[in-house]
Formats: C-alpha cells, structure tokens, sequence
C-alpha cells in the first residue's frame, strides 16, 4: 500500500483562533474584530492577511522549526533485529514495525521540509539529501514542529511511514552487539 505525506493545516491547532465576539476586545497584546483569524501561538496574537494560505499553514508559524530536526531510529540490538526479521511477513512493510524495537541512533538538522525531502528523493538518492548514516530497515523522522513525517529504509530505499510512536521508540536505549 502506498501512503502519502499529510500536509499540516491550522484547523487542529490549538492556537488557532476566529474572534466571533460583537463587541471588539483586546486579548493576546492586540485588538480583535468580529470575524478576524488569529493565530495566538508566539507572545502576541498575529492576525491572519489576505495574502496568507486559507488551509495550509503560513511561513511564519511560531511552531515551524528552521531547519528541520531529523531523527533516526533504528533496531536496538542484534537479537531485536533478528526478531524482527523472523515475525515479520515482509521486512519491506512499514506496517510491521514496533516502536518496542527501536531507539534513537543519531539526530541531525536538515533545511528541507518533510514534503521538499520526499519529492527530491524521488529525483534524487536519499544519502546525498542527508548527512547520516542510515541501517536497513530503520525509521528516519523529520520534525518541521508542525506534524512529524515518518520514513522506512528498505533495500529499495524509503517508504512512507503512516504512523510512529517516538515516545515509546525514545524510552528504549540501544544496546551494545557481541
């Protein structure tokens, strides 16, 4: 099954916020209309313009992080790897992964975002656009502090990972091999 990478919107976002309120007021450090988008994010609301995006989010974000942190994880001990590698129908399947058998390896920084990373490795190989050394079948994240995205290195290269739990990847420590 092939997975496609979610483009992060406002809608979810907690700082999101449409004054509906008749009568203006001053709330976050600014003077809300009726009608008016804001974003209440940073220490002063900032208002939404014409000019910015209606459901994507805008280049100005306070939770937008430049440049992106890049995560990987990868299996935490030989004999992880060879359970894996025994209970899984297809290793190539990233619905088979289990956060329980991972744990971070390195961390990096890379100024792509996770949509610019996924269309260049389509043109060009994954190992020029990072700066890390990646094990097969590990998890590589990039976080753009909007919504994190997920991919799979296969010995074809990277899949599109639906979802990952990083909190359950981060609580293991990798172990030393024989």
């Amino acid at each position: 099954m092939k997975y496609t990478l979610r483009r992060p919107s406002c809608v979810s976002c907690p700082h999101d916020l449409h004054f509906g309120d008749l009568v203006p007021k001053k709330q976050y450090g600014v003077m809300m209309h009726c009608g008016e988008h804001f974003c209440t994010g940073g220490k002063r609301a900032r208002r939404f313009k014409r000019s910015d995006p209606k459901t994507a989010v805008p280049q100005w974000c306070p939770k937008r992080k430049s440049p992106c942190e890049v995560r990987i994880y990868a299996l935490k001990s030989d004999r992880d790897r060879q359970m894996f590698l025994c209970l899984s129908g297809d290793p190539d399947d990233p619905l088979y992964i289990s956060e329980y058998r991972y744990a971070l390896a390195s961390s990096t920084k890379i100024e792509l975002t996770p949509q610019e990373f996924w269309s260049s490795c389509q043109n060009e190989p994954y190992t020029e656009l990072l700066d890390a050394d990646i094990p097969l079948y590990s998890v590589v994240e990039i976080d753009d502090g909007l919504a994190p995205s997920f991919f799979y290195r296969t010995a074809d290269g990277l899949r599109i990972v639906p979802r990952f739990n990083t909190e359950k990847a981060l609580a293991n420590r990798m172990e030393e091999t024989v």
